[in-house]
């Protein structure tokens, strides 16, 4: 791929011819760097370094031109974690007076090797990784200094912002091809079947979370682009797109008058005047799609699919079957479910103390976790009157008074202990593996055996694990084991679970809602 295939289209700055050839200059840095390594960790073949070297020049790009992707990152650390680059310098630190410095380009790095080999897992003061930075840092500083100020990305990210489409294309832009986002949307591509899809790639601009302290390309793109305050706060709400069933009530030019089938409110969507398909929204069919809004109106999101007309049986079913399978979408835009899913998830919790008298309980197994699991669910339904369950019988059509269970194989099959943790706010969070995570985390990061180090690892990584469960565990065994895990040197520093947790659990530091499923 050629340097330019980056590049917003139809924008030109005065710096842009120069920056190929920096890209190609400090790749042969890069490589006579890369023969001074005392580790093969770091080391990446012709067209790694190649990316490599572009990613950088892109980077020195944004700080020279103050385009504001860098600092919008900056910003966020400080916010979040009261440092501007977390484990690269502590607290009061100063990283240099340049501004491609080392520490910038050290911690650039360390996230984009992540990116680039998601399985490698070294330290963030690594030396060799230090030795590059320094190269890289250097290099930029120096060559960057007689290059004129004018960037195609800052003149494309400079334009309007008054309709929906035109801060979405620049979203798009930002997570695809921008060099703080654009490994990891590749990385989201090829684990979502390979295929850059527009249903992928909007899911993947407007909600996932990254390695970068958590942050998505909306969060991102909300600080960069020149907008008001309320209108930032809108765009970073498009992480929670109103996907639903829609009726068309009214179709009018280029606006239409939907109806959610699952709220039963009203929004008024405006469409391109661009686009060849806006005939398919035609007075009464059922469209299933996303909304976000923008400027008081509605835009769809991704793609839209319709589904003609249906019976008020059929939209109930419809309205039903949403409502059990995908809940915490409905919740964004349901405020009475929502609240009523946050009531059950209470009373589970209560429950499960009630029974268990700890939020916290650890099994052996998966199978006697499991047959845990059966008797107290049996148990309070048993506690339930006749009518009750008569109620529940009929209206989920159930042949038999007693619920039914299903667990996984790899659960059921799991010998090495089984953590199940009730949170109040998520539901319950099950962790196999779970006699190597605690026994880890009891030796303080001293001595641990590479299984203890994968097991915690793994609770780390797993997004079915929040932030609370872990805080849960480092209440009673402490987090070094955790910062060993990850080759996090130097002083201790609580922060620097904060900043895992960041890295690895953003979904969890935005709105969430409950498991619970109400129908």
């Amino acid at each position: 791929m050629k340097f330019r295939d980056h590049r917003p289209p139809g924008h030109t700055g005065k710096g842009e011819q120069h920056l190929p050839r920096l890209a190609g200059d400090l790749k042969r840095a890069l490589v006579k760097a890369q023969r001074s390594l005392v580790h093969d960790t770091l080391r990446l073949p012709d067209t790694g370094l190649e990316e490599l070297a572009r990613v950088l020049v892109e980077f020195a790009e944004d700080i020279h031109n103050d385009i504001g992707i860098w600092r919008s990152l900056e910003q966020h650390n400080s916010t979040f974690l009261g440092i501007p680059l977390p484990f690269v310098l502590e607290a009061g630190e100063d990283g240099g007076k340049e501004t491609t410095n080392r520490c910038r380009v050290q911690y650039l790095l360390w996230i984009l090797y992540s990116e680039l080999n998601p399985q490698l897992i070294f330290s963030p003061t690594h030396q060799d990784l230090r030795r590059l930075a320094e190269t890289a840092s250097r290099f930029l500083e120096e060559r960057f200094a007689d290059i004129p100020k004018g960037s195609s990305v800052k003149k494309f990210l400079a334009g309007p912002n008054e309709f929906g489409w035109e801060v979405k294309t620049k979203l798009v832009w930002l997570g695809t091809h921008s060099y703080l986002f654009r490994h990891r949307f590749r990385n989201y591509v090829e684990y979502h079947g390979g295929e850059a899809s527009i249903p992928v790639m909007d899911d993947f601009v407007c909600e996932e979370t990254t390695a970068w302290s958590g942050l998505g390309v909306v969060d991102v793109l909300a600080d960069v682009i020149d907008i008001s305050e309320d209108q930032r706060s809108t765009l970073r709400s498009w992480s929670e797109r109103h996907s639903a069933y829609y009726r068309v009530l009214a179709a009018d030019g280029l606006m239409l008058e939907l109806m959610n089938l699952i709220n039963e409110k009203p929004y008024t969507v405006r469409l391109s005047g661009d686009s060849g398909d806006n005939a398919m929204f035609e007075v009464g069919k059922i469209v299933i799609g996303s909304l976000v809004p923008w400027n008081g109106e509605w835009y769809w999101s991704g793609r839209q699919h319709i589904f003609g007309g249906a019976t008020e049986e059929t939209l109930q079913k419809l309205r039903a079957d949403f409502l059990r399978e995908v809940p915490r979408i409905a919740y964004r835009y349901c405020n009475q479910l929502a609240e009523r899913a946050r009531e059950s998830a209470n009373r589970q919790y209560h429950e499960f103390m009630e029974y268990h008298n700890s939020d916290l309980v650890v099994y052996p197994n998966g199978l006697s976790m499991a047959a845990d699991y059966k008797r107290q669910v049996l148990a309070q339904w048993e506690s339930k009157s006749r009518e009750e369950i008569a109620k529940v019988m009929e209206k989920f059509e159930l042949k038999t008074p007693a619920p039914s269970f299903s667990f996984p194989d790899e659960l059921l099959e799991n010998d090495n202990g089984v953590g199940v943790y009730c949170n109040r706010d998520e539901g319950l969070e099950v962790m196999s593996g779970f006699n190597d995570i605690v026994s880890g985390l009891g030796k303080r990061g001293v001595d641990l055996t590479r299984d203890e180090e994968e097991g915690i690892r793994s609770f780390i990584f797993s997004s079915m694990v929040s932030p609370k469960f872990v805080s849960r565990l480092i209440q009673e065994n402490g987090s070094e084991s955790i910062e060993a895990a990850f080759f996090i040197r130097g002083r201790h520093d609580e922060g620097h679970i904060d900043a895992l947790l960041r890295q690895y659990k953003g979904m969890y530091y935005r709105n969430r809602y409950p498991h619970a499923a109400l129908v």
